[in-house]
């Protein structure tokens, strides 16, 4: 069973909600008459769950190591004062 490329396409198109109105209609429509097209939009909506969670994941890890080096390092002093002020006044 190998997908076709116009199904990825349209595929991709119809979870980006890039197609009309008409072509999302007709797509449902496909969708519910052919199991193996069903099954390859689901898989392609978890696909997509996994890459936004690990996407997701880096961004924090990438994150918290900006945090780690500015919060450890004794030179940037004056930067944490700062923003802990910018984070003071938000709360108040």
């Amino acid at each position: 069973m190998r997908t076709s490329l116009n199904d990825l396409r349209q595929t991709e198109n119809y979870l980006h909600g890039a197609l009309s109105p008409e072509e999302s209609l007709v797509f449902e429509a496909h969708l519910l008459k052919d199991p193996v097209l069903r099954l390859n939009v689901y898989v392609q909506q978890k696909v997509y769950t996994l890459l936004r969670l690990y996407h997701r994941k880096k961004v924090k890890e990438e994150l918290e190591e900006v945090h780690q080096r500015i919060f450890r390092d004794p030179a940037k002093a004056d930067l944490q004062q700062e923003i802990a002020q910018l984070f003071k006044h938000k709360n108040t």
